[in-house]
């Protein structure tokens, strides 16, 4: 069966809207970025990133907000005006026989943009966790401030565990962080 022109048109736009309502784009390196993978495996350490999200910071300090507004200055720990804060869950599988160290907050370093962008972990919920017994997982949040500008594609994860460094990608929801964060006066 042949289709007319009018009836691919209307395909691709069907298509086309499709993954537009679903939203979710996989920002994954592209092949410039050499060895970026789904998961990683360092001396019986598995890690794969589950999924990644941006959070929403914006806090409104105009005169017409409703309840309490609390002065930025006042609110420890909020990304820096114009950063946006994106959550990574990773997992890390210890699947080996013996214990095993674990920094999530020192191992992991987001990457962007053919690697010129690079973001440390702003903080995390895998707590003080130094070890990881033989077969058993965790997964915690890092999180990391980035500005919107320099957030480009491709993006990873950088996993480095003695001295092996492993690229990993970031499923996340949207092609794109926020705009901006901002601090409404």
């Amino acid at each position: 069966m042949r289709l007319l022109p009018r009836s691919r048109t209307v395909i691709i736009a069907l298509a086309a809207s499709a993954v537009t309502t679903i939203g979710v784009v996989r920002l994954v390196a592209s092949s410039d970025v050499p060895g970026v993978a789904d998961d990683a495996t360092v001396d019986s350490l598995t890690a794969r990133v589950a999924v990644a999200e941006w959070t929403s910071m914006d806090h409104d300090m105009s005169s017409d907000a409703t309840g309490y507004q609390m002065p930025p200055a006042m609110m420890p720990g909020m990304p820096e005006n114009g950063d946006q804060r994106l959550a990574v869950s990773v997992s890390v599988v210890n699947t080996g026989d013996e214990t095993r160290l674990l920094r999530p907050d020192g191992e992991f370093v987001l990457r962007a943009g053919n690697g010129s962008g690079r973001w440390t972990p702003h903080s995390d919920t895998f707590g003080d966790l130094p070890r990881l017994a033989p077969h058993n997982a965790v997964t915690g949040i890092l999180y990391f401030d980035v500005p919107p500008a320099k957030f480009t594609s491709p993006a990873w994860i950088e996993w480095t565990h003695d001295d092996t460094t492993n690229r990993l990608t970031i499923p996340l929801d949207g092609t794109s962080a926020p705009s901006s964060h901002s601090h409404n006066p």
